[in-house]
């Protein structure tokens, strides 16, 4: 039977790290924009944001977007068909079968009175 660990979670701690990771990168990235801002040289025009960490990516995998459901394909019936068309038969001669002899039972029982 395995133990009851009170380990934090190793995924919980990795995830806290990459998001101080993260804000250390932002800090500095501000930090120098504004050194570059102050020095006096031109300012790039297009700073391109940061792309998300994959950790992130994988956390919005995991609630994929609601897809609407395709049309119902048309589905071949033949063999139920075939099947039901077999069924309808069989029963229908059950059902022959068992009034027949009712029919017969009962012209036994009436002629046996008689």
């Amino acid at each position: 039977m395995p133990w009851n660990r009170n380990d934090p979670d190793p995924l919980e701690i990795k995830r806290r790290k990459l998001e101080e990771q993260e804000r250390l990168l932002s800090e500095q990235m501000s930090r120098l924009m504004e050194e570059m801002h102050n020095s006096g040289e031109p300012m790039p025009e297009e700073i391109k944001p940061p792309e998300p960490p994959v950790w992130r990516l994988e956390d919005d995998a995991a609630h994929p977007r609601a897809v609407e459901p395709a049309p119902a394909r048309k589905r071949n019936l033949a063999r139920q068909t075939q099947r039901d068309m077999n069924l309808f038969f069989v029963f229908g001669a059950v059902l022959l079968l068992v009034l027949v002899l009712v029919f017969l039972l009962w012209r036994a029982y009436a002629h046996h009175i008689e």
